[in-house]
């Protein structure tokens, strides 16, 4: 059975987590005015389909059912295909790339310890790799200075627990690198501005792992890679959220109610997370914290009841709390 135009805004809404209001404010209608058009009992008027097409990031042809039309198209020929591989890179898929590179350099280098029958672990082989090739992957599109901090501590690490000599000067290395990447994260965030530009509600697909919503709950999980993602839950009582070798801006302001002693734990590696709160509850925080820390921006309502617990853990990085 073909699909309606009602039934592809349906599917469009609910791809973004939204609700038929929140999706009613953004297009300036009511939402009785979207439950119609869903339930095909009425149509958007013509001007409106390209605020539509707008907000779900696609074409007025597409929402309307129509395949696009071409000019012309060159069919490659299918034995000639298997034959040529074509290498593009992607900053979409930097994440993935950059895990590619970790496993392949994590693999050769154990490989070579074990042949070599050199004094080193595979922790203290994977853990400097993983930092210097995060650091390295968030060099490419700009300069930022927290990732030459870790490419340069990584590499240290590294060449320090592979038996590299460094000569007597080689002790003083640490405590300037740990002094550098203070420096870098300072740097960074003051030159870091309060907003992100990044519409929330939206995340990349490629960094996000998983991200599951529940009637009162969420469960996310980025690697690589930056994200915002927009929380929509009639009430919160719990969610997790892990990230590692990122940043990620968690945004609760779409639940309808967040309950009195709600609790979110948050994993945190090598990164960064922002969490936006309402106003209406205040943030209690028990996260431990090893070289990173917790920030909190604004201040709740005075009358604010409900109680949010903050919990989990943070390794060279932070979390960040914006009461809005």
């Amino acid at each position: 059975m073909e699909q309606t135009l009602g039934k592809r805004i349906a599917a469009h809404r609910k791809r973004l987590h939204l609700t038929q209001d929140q999706l009613a404010d953004k297009l300036g209608v009511t939402a009785q005015a979207v439950s119609k058009w869903e339930n095909d009992q009425s149509c958007p008027d013509i001007t409106m389909l390209p605020k539509l097409a707008q907000q779900f990031g696609t074409t007025t042809d597409e929402l309307l059912g129509r395949e696009p039309v071409y000019e012309a198209q060159i069919v490659p020929d299918p034995e000639e295909e298997e034959d040529h591989y074509i290498f593009k890179w992607d900053t979409g898929r930097r994440g993935s790339i950059g895990l590619g590179v970790l496993v392949l350099l994590v693999g050769a280098l154990w490989l070579s310890a074990k042949i070599g029958d050199w004094d080193v672990g595979f922790w203290g082989i994977s853990w400097p790799s993983a930092l210097l090739v995060f650091g390295i992957v968030g060099l490419i599109d700009r300069l930022r200075f927290t990732r030459i901090a870790c490419v340069l501590i990584g590499g240290y690490y590294l060449l320090d627990n592979l038996g590299v000599y460094m000569g007597a000067s080689g002790k003083l290395i640490f405590p300037a690198l740990i002094l550098l990447l203070g420096i870098c994260l300072l740097v960074d965030a003051l030159r870091k501005p309060r907003k992100k530009p990044a519409k929330r509600g939206t995340a990349s697909r490629e960094s996000v792992e998983t991200f599951t919503q529940s009637e009162d709950g969420f469960d996310l999980a980025i690697r690589f890679g930056d994200s915002s993602q927009k929380v929509s839950v009639p009430c919160l009582t719990h969610g997790e959220a892990e990230c590692t070798f990122g940043n990620l801006e968690l945004d609760l302001t779409g639940c309808e109610q967040i309950a009195d002693g709600c609790t979110v734990d948050i994993q945190c590696r090598f990164g960064g997370v922002t969490v936006i709160v309402p106003r209406s509850c205040r943030v209690q925080t028990d996260v431990s914290t090893a070289f990173g820390g917790v920030d909190t921006d604004g201040e709740p309502d005075a009358d604010a009841t409900a109680t949010l617990r903050l919990t989990g853990d943070v390794a060279f990085g932070g979390i960040g709390i914006e009461y809005e």
